[in-house]
């Protein structure tokens, strides 16, 4: 009786895999007292799975920044002032998963990249294929942008500097390089335009910015911040329009910098237009548009994995069925340790050296060996199925 009972818990529910997270936590950076910290919950698997992703913390108010269907949700925690840890309660299918972060002492601002005050691009970067914008500030006028190979078009080549000292070119690209002349009465400069092969475009429109690329379909990444570091991300799906990929993106008021990526871990960031580090002039609208310019965003912090669903679940399942293993062993050696005793039982009387006859009550002694040992059999059976079937 004892051996079915526990042949019977061994294969109680639940049958079958447990529910699996597809969700992996990441952040940009540590986070420092009084500064926003940025986060991320990416799904990691099949998107189609109705399962969700909720972060909670008793310390800090979480905000959600955006939510891209399919991929996940761009989340902020506001992290207090003079915080030293912060606990952040993760839940998902798989129940709820706390974690605790330490916060660092304070925020130290990025160094930003050297900006060149002759040539700047208006989307940031020019993209093969795509119409770009060259705003150029030489010595003297009148000057030419001429271009290098005939995989680059530059309309008009000759142009007149404006009272600001500026003059704009239309720029396309068609290789995977943009050297070009930069030509006045005094000077002539071998420049190479900054070109990224199939990267992103970013025109700044002030309450927006406008992201262009030659693959619709593709997930761009959004961030900006202040002098110190990043305040705010997101993501967006670049949409079919005109032979490429666009996207508009809303910034928040006081941003001072933006850096977009295709790439999931900020590599290769663009930034719109930039502000020249000299005074600016306001006397054209070419040099308005100059001094709207944004700031050169700071160097990145990385992006952290703070927590893995599917590597946790992995690790728990794996804990799950070294128990269920471990279970089942010392069950198979009882069921043998219980036949043996039948078997001795069944076929001894006073002692190993003296057998009974078997006559009389020897087919009901047979029977009873036979029952145990298949109820034995069949314990040790329900024990391998229970640790097969709890196994994800």
């Amino acid at each position: 009786m004892s051996a079915a009972v526990f042949a019977v818990l061994a294969v109680a529910p639940p049958l079958g895999p447990r529910p699996a997270s597809v969700h992996r936590l990441e952040s940009l950076g540590d986070p420092a007292p009084g500064r926003p910290w940025l986060l991320r919950a990416l799904r990691t698997g099949d998107s189609s799975r109705p399962t969700g992703l909720r972060v909670t913390s008793p310390d800090a108010r979480v905000e959600s920044l955006a939510t891209l269907a399919g991929r996940g949700e761009w989340l902020r925690v506001l992290v207090p002032a003079g915080s030293t840890a912060l606990r952040l309660r993760i839940a998902d299918v798989t129940g709820v998963h706390p974690l605790l972060v330490p916060v660092a002492s304070g925020a130290t601002p990025g160094v930003a990249a050297p900006v060149d005050a002759r040539v700047s691009v208006v989307e940031g970067v020019l993209v093969p294929e795509l119409d770009g914008e060259v705003i150029v500030r030489p010595a003297d006028g009148p000057v030419e942008l001429l271009a290098v190979t005939d995989q680059i078009a530059v309309e008009p080549t000759r142009r007149a500097l404006d009272d600001c000292g500026l003059a704009s070119f239309r720029v396309r690209v068609s290789g995977l390089g943009a050297p070009v002349s930069l030509v006045t009465a005094t000077h002539r400069d071998e420049l190479r335009l900054p070109l990224v092969g199939g990267g992103i475009a970013v025109r700044d429109d002030g309450a927006s910015v406008l992201l262009r690329a030659t693959s619709p379909g593709a997930t761009a990444h959004v961030l900006g911040g202040d002098r110190v570091g990043p305040t705010w991300w997101s993501a967006v799906t670049l949409v079919a329009e005109a032979d490429e990929g666009r996207a508009r993106v809303a910034v928040p008021p006081g941003t001072l910098w933006v850096a977009a990526s295709h790439n999931a871990d900020l590599t290769d960031a663009v930034s719109p237009l930039l502000r020249p580090a000299s005074p600016p002039c306001l006397a054209t609208p070419l040099g308005q548009r100059m001094a709207r310019g944004r700031l050169a965003p700071p160097e990145l912090p990385p992006v952290r994995v703070r927590w893995n669903g599917p590597a946790e679940g992995a690790r728990l399942a794996a804990a799950r069925v070294q128990r269920m293993t471990a279970l089942c062993v010392v069950g198979v050696a009882v069921s043998v340790a219980l036949e043996a005793a039948l078997l001795l039982g069944a076929g001894l009387g006073r002692g190993p050296a003296v057998l009974k006859p078997f006559a009389g009550d020897g087919r009901a002694r047979l029977g009873v060996l036979v029952a145990g040992i298949s109820t034995l059999l069949l314990m040790g059976a329900a024990m391998v199925l229970a640790v097969q079937l709890r196994s994800p």
